[in-house]
């Protein structure tokens, strides 16, 4: 999601989290992404190197029960409504003010040069 969403593509996922956390920090990040968001994707990522990186300590197991698992699966989903769906509909609105403006505008262009076309009250004798 970083490296689709963000645009970021790194060697490795810290150093993409990282990038991300400095462009948050310079107020350059996409719409959306918050330094508590990436709090949140840091500590997934650390979790991940559990199971990621086992061959640094093969006899370490940590146990994951099912909430942790669910509250895993709710940042995704988190992520997906505030990035995708968040983009997907301020895209939407704004592309609808836009329109609205770009009729209103013709309204105002056919009055105008309708109001050309018709006699002043001072003429119209």
């Amino acid at each position: 999601m970083i490296r689709d969403f963000c645009k970021i593509t790194k060697g490795r996922l810290v150093d993409e989290i990282s990038t991300l956390r400095e462009l948050v920090d310079n107020g350059a990040a996409p719409a959306g992404v918050t330094s508590e968001t990436i709090e949140a994707i840091d500590h997934v990522r650390s979790i991940g190197n559990i199971g990621a990186h086992m061959e640094k300590d093969i006899n370490l197991i940590v146990p994951v029960d099912p909430d942790e698992a669910q509250a895993l699966i709710e940042l995704i989903e988190m992520l997906f409504d505030e990035w995708y769906v968040a983009r997907r509909s301020r895209q939407d609105r704004l592309e609808r003010i836009s329109q609205i403006g770009t009729e209103k505008k013709q309204v105002i262009a056919d009055a105008r040069t309708s109001q050309k076309a018709l006699p002043t009250p001072d003429t119209a004798t």
